[in-house]
């Protein structure tokens, strides 16, 4: 391990966590593969970073386990251990003290469509998720931690991706603003047996949609493939669906625990619902120990904002959210990335429906204006035209905008684009959202 902006102090202290982790892994009798040691400073933080063989482990599964990393920070006398897999498995130790996160960080207006964003790290780069492999999310925490805001931003998110919503609210604290929003699937649910009806529509959903995937005969395996399918056969694409329980652990333990109507219907939905663009939320102060277990395995990330139970957190993956501060709201602890301060949204704001609406920015409010004046048509020339856009980004465009309903061929015009009634509506009621270079970029698919 050589690194000329690295002290002796640290190498000295990387070689003896470098050690540590081998015998850790010898000791839970798994593989220490160790291709290499890397020591690095990024963002202000020294760190390790031990680089796996992924050849010589045969299944992964142990090793990118959450459970692993507390075992091995508690081996390190409680140093942070996280888990880096974007390219082959790294273990990552911290090496020295994280530095401060901001106190509180807006939800950016220009959040990319597509992707949920969570909040961001303490290297200050931001914590992004996309829709397409979004695991579902638990989050706990206690009144006044930030909890509530957190689920208010992802929903309005979701909102401005145009994704349905199915929404439990048993304190009706949080979501009331949403009372007959357009994007609900159903009304608020306000009781137990309410929120086990929301759970049930979204599995006959997941039925109805597996027809329609079933009918297909490419035989698509998620939801962007069929969206794009539908879009070339003239049929409408469908939407993504958010599902949010909160205050969960009060709604299953009702309904018979984990072993009742209501755990296993969301463990149903929770194998189901990706595939189709079902996504749920557990949200909760604490859960019991019996409920942990069936929660965990739905989740592909925790969130563990300020919390009474520290053994709790640790169970979920996210040590030491038992002693963040009072004076804290929206920091939060994950199993995936380690502290994250969230992105905050002005409750003001939520309850103004023009300001929850699918997200436009000045160039795509510019071409549909432009598009309707000139009788609803939009061709790629025109797109290319008016944007000063190359013909690559002006497919791109028009390839998102179909997926989003925005946009639709019309037979009866030779198959050249038009604007949607949908888009109509939109353009008709949204007002314009900054322009950034971010947003004058290609729109993901969704």
């Amino acid at each position: 391990m050589t690194d000329i902006t690295i002290s002796r102090r640290e190498m000295r202290l990387a070689e003896t966590v470098a050690r540590q982790l081998i015998n850790a892994m010898i000791r839970r009798k798994l593989t220490p593969a160790f291709s290499d040691f890397l020591v690095t400073h990024l963002a202000g933080v020294t760190m390790l970073l031990a680089v796996l063989d992924t050849a010589k482990l045969g299944d992964h599964s142990p090793y990118t386990n959450p459970d692993l990393l507390h075992q091995l920070s508690t081996d390190l006398g409680g140093m942070p251990v996280y888990l880096s897999n974007h390219s082959g498995i790294r273990i990552v130790v911290l090496l020295s003290p994280l530095p401060k996160l901001p106190r509180k960080v807006n939800l950016p207006v220009d959040a990319p469509r597509g992707r949920l964003a969570v909040g961001v790290r303490f290297t200050g780069q931001p914590v992004l998720l996309d829709w397409e492999f979004f695991l579902h999310m638990a989050i706990l925490g206690n009144t006044g931690s930030g909890k509530s805001i957190f689920l208010q931003s992802l929903v309005s998110q979701a909102i401005r991706d145009d994704m349905q919503l199915l929404l439990s609210d048993i304190d009706q604290t949080t979501f009331g603003m949403l009372e007959n929003h357009p994007n609900l699937a159903a009304p608020i649910a306000t009781s137990p047996q309410a929120a086990l009806g929301l759970i049930e529509q979204a599995l006959a959903e997941c039925d109805r949609r597996a027809e329609l995937f079933k009918n297909l005969p490419e035989r698509p395996q998620k939801l962007s493939e069929y969206n794009a399918l539908a879009v070339k056969a003239h049929m409408e694409p469908l939407s993504r669906m958010l599902v949010v329980l909160d205050e969960a652990s009060t709604v299953i333990t009702a309904l018979g625990g984990a072993k009742g109507a209501m755990g296993q219907a969301l463990a149903t939905l929770g194998w189901r619902g990706r595939k189709f663009g079902v996504h749920f939320i557990f949200a909760a102060q604490e859960f019991t120990k019996d409920i942990v277990g069936p929660v965990r395995d739905q989740v592909g990330l925790t969130l563990c904002f300020r919390v009474r139970n520290g053994q709790m957190a640790e169970r979920m993956g996210c040590k030491g959210a038992d002693r963040i501060p009072e004076n804290r709201p929206g920091l939060a602890i994950s199993d995936r990335h380690g502290p994250i301060q969230t992105y905050f949204v002005e409750h003001s704001d939520l309850g103004q429906r023009q300001s929850l609406l699918p997200s436009l920015n000045q160039l795509e409010r510019s071409l549909f204006t432009c598009a309707l004046v000139e009788g609803g048509r939009l061709s790629r020339a025109r797109v290319m035209e008016l944007g000063t856009l190359t013909e690559w980004q002006a497919r791109k465009y028009l390839e998102a905008w179909s997926l989003r309903g925005w946009v639709a061929k019309d037979a009866k015009a030779d198959n050249a684009f038009t604007i949607t009634p949908k888009m109509q509506v939109l353009l008709s009621n949204h007002p314009t959202a900054p322009t950034t270079s971010s947003q004058l970029q290609p729109s993901p698919t969704v």
